[in-house]
């Protein structure tokens, strides 16, 4: 497998554009909405308008990178079905989470407009203006968060029934460890090289016959997994060299053979 060609449409100008949009959409949301607060209250200054500025700033800004923060696992291709799911979930729960906080802090000032300009360079926030935030965001949560269990709830579910129906999603076979473990070389080796995931390292194996076994998968000293083939096809004690993986290519999970057996 060309592990770069999967990358190729995503390389320096995507990431470019990524970083711009970051730096840029939050001069955008900044510059947007202390005009829409200045419009509508004059200067911004007191406690709750400087509290309304923050999270209206801050919090659109967060929902204006949501779909970066997609986008780079659909990228990567880190999540199976389920997961993807779920992380959606998650961003529209965050999404509409930030969002009331925002309505209850724009809604409750336009309503308090006078009381809290009336005295803007106090310290504390108006305990009155306070409470009818905080209270009415709670109140308008509890139905959204009874949806967003029954959601989850739906999601484990079928992802339970699904996974359960299905079975692994990988090939197996079972290798016993001592034709598994590399040789003491690569050993040495693979413990002075940053791991590409936790404990684990991506690698290609050499042969001495300059065969190249391209992503294994290497936990601690032992090949866990290959990509790609239906059997290891080489004696460890072939192995003349690792060459680890610096990124973590696309992968096809059902093309990984596992080689402990396990599921």
């Amino acid at each position: 497998m060309n592990a770069k060609n999967p990358r190729d449409s995503y390389g320096f100008r995507f990431w470019l554009g990524w970083i711009l949009w970051f730096a840029g959409s939050l001069v955008l949301v900044s510059v947007l909405w202390t005009g829409v607060i200045s419009a509508l209250f004059g200067k911004i200054q007191g406690p709750e308008l400087v509290f309304l500025w923050g999270v209206s700033v801050f919090g659109s800004w967060a929902i204006l990178l949501t779909p970066f923060m997609r986008k780079k696992e659909q990228i990567w291709k880190r999540l199976n079905y389920d997961e993807e799911r779920s992380v959606d979930l998650w961003l529209l729960g965050m999404g509409i989470f930030i969002g009331l906080l925002i309505a209850s802090c724009l809604g409750w000032s336009l309503f308090f407009k006078e009381r809290i300009l009336q005295n803007p360079l106090k310290a504390r926030l108006d305990g009155v203006w306070a409470k009818a935030v905080f209270g009415s965001w709670i109140f308008l949560l509890m139905p959204f968060l009874v949806f967003m269990y029954r959601k989850a709830d739906q999601i484990f579910k079928e992802a339970v029934s699904r996974q359960s129906a299905a079975g692994p999603r990988f090939r197996t076979l079972f290798l016993e460890k001592s034709k598994r473990r590399l040789p003491e070389k690569s050993a040495v080796k693979i413990k002075n090289i940053p791991p590409t995931l936790r404990e684990g390292h991506l690698v290609n194996l050499i042969l001495k016959d300059g065969r190249k076994i391209a992503n294994a998968f290497v936990l601690h000293d032992e090949i866990l997994g290959v990509y790609d083939r239906l059997e290891l096809g080489f004696d460890v004690q072939d192995i003349s060299d690792i060459e680890p993986l610096e990124e973590i290519p696309v992968y096809e999970e059902s093309k990984w053979l596992r080689l402990d057996a396990r599921v």
